[in-house]
């Protein structure tokens, strides 16, 4: 992916062989290093265009619904005849910022890998080397676990300083954890914490709403599970 991207934009990222040690994290993070790059340049441009070109600012306002304050704010913009351009484009600078480029690790995709016939430690499992991928690159985004809980992969965080608050409580790296059930969030949610690791955000996919997949639950609807975790979040 990394080099199909390379040739199209132009780029100039080296290629990371098999041969390398930790290829696959050193991958990972390749990779997320140069989406940062490119979606970063193209936002410039895209903010560059609308700042300067009306019918373009037009387009874009076009795609907003009409309940949004930014499109409100625009068009209160546009229809200011006396330097409209140097107030869009400061009002752009200050309101308008790239979505995160968020990664999903399914965590029980964690397959050993051996080299010369010789199994490498834990850390070189695959799930393993694409936590360190990202937590090695400089997003500043979440990570998505999902497929359930696995210990190993959850205590390897604790290296990784981005997935804790910075001195002014910032996350460089949230953690999303995917849940089927009000239980699996309460067990996941506290092994993380004792490990001073803070769960930013559950999302909740029952095993009979979740397209694609089969999950061993118990056939609740996602109306039910939704109904415990409103009951039972303050306790």
């Amino acid at each position: 992916m990394k080099n199909f991207y390379n040739k199209k934009f132009n780029l100039d990222y080296f290629g990371i062989s098999t041969k390398t040690e930790d290829y696959r994290a050193k991958r990972v993070t390749a990779y997320l290093d140069m989406v940062d790059d490119i979606v970063n340049e193209k936002f410039e441009s895209f903010k560059q265009e609308i700042s300067k070109n009306k019918e373009a600012l037009k387009d874009f306002m076009g795609m907003l619904p009409n309940t949004s304050d930014l499109k409100t704010s625009l068009q209160n913009l546009i229809n200011q005849k006396d330097e409209w351009s140097s107030n869009i484009k400061n009002f752009i600078e200050s309101n308008l910022k790239p979505g995160s480029i968020d990664v999903n690790i399914m965590t029980k995709v964690d397959k050993d890998n051996y080299r010369k016939n010789e199994q490498l430690p834990v850390m070189y499992n695959d799930a393993h080397a694409s936590l360190r991928g990202f937590a090695q690159s400089k997003l500043s985004s979440s990570m998505v676990l999902s497929a359930g809980m696995n210990p190993r992969l959850y205590s390897y965080m604790e290296e990784f300083e981005d997935f804790f608050p910075d001195e002014n409580g910032k996350i460089k790296k949230k953690i999303i954890l995917k849940v089927s059930d009000f239980r699996s969030a309460m067990i996941q949610g506290n092994f993380l914490a004792k490990k001073g690791l803070w769960v930013s955000e559950y999302r909740i996919e029952s095993g009979l709403n979740c397209g694609g997949h089969a999950f061993a639950t118990e056939g609740m609807l996602l109306g039910p599970i939704m109904e415990e975790f409103k009951q039972k979040k303050m306790i």
